[in-house]
């Protein structure tokens, strides 16, 4: 096994040692939104103020919104979640099952 130095698009990751509260429980939001496999988080955005978090964003399906919720308010320190995300507008394509064979995928 060969041990990488940590990095973010090719830049060193910095230490988050360093970082107020509030930036790490953003960052430990963030990091529970995209690796709970339960949503797509990837426009998900994340704000704390004290004990609070905000989320805003859109993901594809109203179910998402709720799973965002309850896993912000799951992190340490988090005591209130004002969740703003919203289901993303549905674009009609000509069949329209694009959107639905996507949403269905996250589900499995």
């Amino acid at each position: 096994m060969v041990l990488k130095k940590a990095a973010f698009y090719g830049e060193p990751v910095e230490d988050t040692e360093e970082w107020n509260p509030d930036a790490r429980r953003e960052d430990a939001i963030a990091s529970e939104l995209a690796s709970s496999g339960l949503l797509d988080a990837t426009e998900v955005h994340v704000t704390v103020k004290g004990e609070e978090a905000r989320l805003t964003g859109e993901v594809y399906m109203r179910e998402e919104i709720a799973v965002a919720g309850n896993i912000a308010l799951s992190v340490e320190g988090i005591k209130r979640v004002r969740n703003a995300i919203r289901p993303k507008q549905r674009h009609l394509r000509s069949s329209g099952k694009e959107d639905d064979a996507r949403a269905q995928s996250r589900t499995l």
